[in-house]
């Protein structure tokens, strides 16, 4: 199975989710999605941006000397459009799972679901 097809597969297993996409955060584009709708590529590159802020504050040292050497792998973020879930992996690649869901009982599976697909590449 390719990626687009997870990323299908993801969106497909969690009600509520309207957006999965790849990305880079250290470019910060999405690089592949999977939609119920059409998004430009300014939106998908700009959440690509959220996340790779996110976890940019999330690594900066003042936030890290709290929770000593720990690595936080996902972020959650709302916004008008719904909840933003980020995934990233563990090993500190600058792959990225953005996720745009309508409620919070689609967060858990695509977590895990996410954190799945970014251990198999």
């Amino acid at each position: 199975m390719g990626l687009v097809e997870r990323l299908d597969a993801m969106r497909a297993g969690a009600e509520g989710c309207r957006l999965v996409a790849f990305g880079d955060l250290r470019t910060r584009l999405v690089l592949r999605m999977s939609a119920d709708r059409s998004w430009p590529q300014e939106r998908l590159d700009e959440l690509c941006s959220q996340a790779a802020e996110c976890f940019d504050r999330a690594d900066s040292e003042v936030f890290a000397a709290e929770f000593s050497e720990a690595h936080l792998d996902e972020a959650i973020m709302l916004a008008a459009d719904g909840i933003r879930l980020f995934i990233r992996p563990e090993n500190g690649e600058s792959d990225v799972i953005c996720c745009v869901c309508n409620d919070a009982a689609a967060l858990a599976p695509l977590a895990s679901a996410a954190r799945a697909v970014l251990s198999e590449m």
